[in-house]
């Protein structure tokens, strides 16, 4: 992710990363089921019990790891709505709905208002506007 990024695609690579790991645990609890059956290692064992601690711990750091992300991702797209609301409310002079306000987002149209503004009505005005 680089800070450039927009936050739908760091989002989306976070997604993948999850599930790559998410993958890579499957597999932990494949080989540990898989070592059951070898001698020594079956259930009680030292090493049993230690694979099923370390993927359990794995197992709960991942799940907690996606909540903060889903917290601060929701987190971010209030924020950003704010953010849109009060540009909206700076160019126009009027309060939108939300709906409004979420396909902006959703188009792009937000990331261009002040720019529209600016070309509609001449930068001084706009200026003039948030002054």
């Amino acid at each position: 992710m680089s800070p450039g990024e927009p936050p739908q695609a760091a989002a989306n690579e976070v997604n993948v990363l999850a599930h790559r790991i998410k993958n890579e645990i499957q597999q932990l609890d494949d080989m540990n089921a898989a070592a059951l059956r070898k001698k020594g290692q079956g259930m009680g064992s030292t090493s049993e019990r230690t694979r099923t601690s370390v993927t359990a711990g794995l197992k709960k750091k991942l799940k907690d790891l996606m909540g903060d992300f889903t917290e601060l991702r929701a987190r971010i797209q209030s924020e950003n709505r704010q953010v849109v609301q009060r540009r909206v409310y700076t160019v126009t002079g009027q309060q939108v709905p939300e709906e409004d306000i979420d396909r902006m987002i959703e188009t792009g149209e937000s990331e261009t208002i002040f720019q529209k503004a600016i070309l509609e009505q001449g930068r001084g005005r706009v200026l003039d506007t948030l002054a």
